[in-house]
């Protein structure tokens, strides 16, 4: 069920379709197995395509050579529990429907660890679909929507240190921008995304001198955009680390983005990604400067 563009979409309008569609792990583990197979990614090492499985089983057996497959070993779902956890996170992000972590542990009966780490996972997932020639804008711009700390943040300093260490580090751009606040308010850009507006005001626009050269393709950075962003991290994660600031800022683009998608596109693309690991996500650190996508929709 995908949300028309543009839509306002709750999630007392698209969950129970869920509920109803996907009530436990075992009809969680036939979506999957039927999505592997329209993609064509149910072969066994052997080559042959003919398997058998059980019902709610994760494993396919071969009929040619026998061999047993888990069909989500290559995946980003790899020795994952609570499947169907993860397809309500995916099916939610898929509709457009603004959720947190906590409010997946609460509706899929998970634990908040667990429902963090699918957060954070399928946010990797989108920004790893991000195309490499999207704006770049200093991570000091989303300074003011650091409030948490992760393992970069200096010993008892607020998180927001964690910006300045690591521009003192080498991480600085050298960019004359002041940091933006969020007076520019959410409700404009979720306005502009229910009205397919594609205006920008004058004077909504970082000025280019104040952008560092980073690509011939950039283009400006509407101030409103930043400044919304910052308001979305406030409003529903009452703010984020430095660590997994472009995680959130992918997950944001995500929401607001303009273009169709096509039916169970974020699934496919979860079972295409591979593993990420629990070291992936401690590894990961945004870089200084970040990729902004939605801005190419204004």
């Amino acid at each position: 069920m995908e949300g028309k563009l543009g839509d306002r979409v709750l999630l007392k309008d698209v969950w129970p379709a869920f509920e109803s569609q996907v009530p436990s792990d075992a009809v969680a583990a036939d979506v999957i197995f039927q999505t592997l197979e329209r993609q064509g990614e149910i072969v066994c090492r052997c080559s042959c395509a003919q398997v058998v499985r059980d019902p709610g089983s994760r494993i396919f057996k071969c009929l040619n050579c026998k061999c047993e497959t888990w069909f989500t070993a290559k995946t980003l779902l790899k020795r994952t529990s609570n499947l169907r956890a993860w397809l309500a996170a995916i099916y939610l992000k898929q509709n457009r429907v603004v959720i947190t972590p906590s409010q997946l542990a609460r509706l899929t009966e998970i634990s908040q660890t667990g429902a963090y780490e699918i957060h954070k996972k399928l946010n990797f997932v989108v920004c790893d679909q991000i195309e490499d020639d999207s704006l770049l804008v200093p991570s000091e711009l989303f300074r003011a929507a650091i409030c948490k700390r992760s393992r970069e943040t200096p010993a008892r300093l607020h998180p927001e240190a964690e910006e300045l260490a690591f521009m003192a580090s080498g991480g600085n751009t050298d960019c004359p921008l002041q940091p933006i606040d969020d007076d520019c308010g959410l409700h404009e850009i979720e306005t502009r995304a229910i009205t397919g507006g594609d205006s920008i005001v004058a004077g909504d626009s970082i000025v280019a001198e104040g952008l560092p050269s980073v690509s011939a393709n950039s283009l400006l950075a509407p101030f409103k955009l930043v400044g919304a962003a910052i308001a979305f991290f406030k409003r529903h994660f009452h703010g984020v680390s430095r660590k997994y600031l472009q995680l959130y800022l992918a997950g944001f683009c995500f929401q607001f983005e303009s273009r169709e998608r096509l039916p169970d596109s974020l699934l496919a693309a979860c079972l295409r990604h591979p593993p990420i690991s629990y070291d992936d996500l401690l590894d990961y650190v945004t870089s200084p400067m970040v990729k902004f996508p939605l801005t190419r929709w204004s």
